[in-house]
């Protein structure tokens, strides 16, 4: 599916396409791996790599990097979990080239250490970054089926849309700060898809306003 991103976003990649990082998914999934590993040989490793903005402040500024590691599942699942987080780093530089790809993640990464750093929010997961690219991904192929647990053929959009309602539940539930990282975590999802999903709903209110 085609999806026009914003022209602003077009004309950086005519100017600095060179600054894409290819193959950013393996980069994304050795770090993880390593991290997965560091886990199973001491569980402090998490607190190791997790990004607390005092400490980066006073000099750890590896921490400004390393939360990309903090594993997404500490068992057997970190084989899947690992493939799939593969699969959309893929999809998505094969749709949109290195430069949109890493402009997209860097864009989330960056948000998520200027947040921290701000507020003194720590970030002890990278699901929140992770379920970014996932999104991006659904909106770009939402009718494409994946198959859940192996055999349940499930349209990326009702993935998206379950993993959405997971995440206002979160937001619910928890305190200001982790709304507020929540909130801003996924604004590069907005800024390279506001536009498409405003189109979407003029087309829709047309559409309505037609029939009526």
């Amino acid at each position: 599916m085609s999806i026009q991103t914003p022209r602003f976003i077009d004309n950086l990649e005519r100017r600095y396409y060179k600054l894409g990082i290819e193959n950013l998914g393996l980069i994304l999934v050795v770090m993880q791996a390593f991290g997965f590993l560091a886990f199973q040989i001491s569980p402090e490793a998490a607190y190791k790599f997790a990004l607390i903005p005092q400490l980066l402040l006073k000099g750890e500024i590896w921490r400004a990097v390393t939360f990309i590691a903090l594993p997404l599942s500490t068992g057997f699942w970190i084989i899947i979990v690992l493939f799939f987080l593969y699969s959309i780093m893929q999809i998505i530089e094969q749709t949109w080239g290195p430069f949109k790809t890493t402009l997209y993640f860097f864009l989330g990464l960056l948000l998520s250490v200027a947040y921290s750093v701000l507020t003194g929010y720590p970030i002890t997961t990278f699901m929140p970054l992770e379920m970014s690219l996932f999104f991006a991904v659904a909106a770009l192929y939402p009718t494409t089926e994946v198959l859940l647990f192996f055999f349940i053929p499930v349209p990326m959009w009702i993935l998206a849309a379950f993993q959405a309602v997971i995440i206002v539940y979160i937001m619910l539930m928890s305190d200001w700060y982790t709304r507020g990282y929540y909130a801003v975590v996924y604004l590069n999802y907005f800024l390279f898809f506001g536009l498409h999903h405003y189109q979407q709903v003029n087309y829709w209110l047309r559409r309505r306003n037609w029939r009526g």
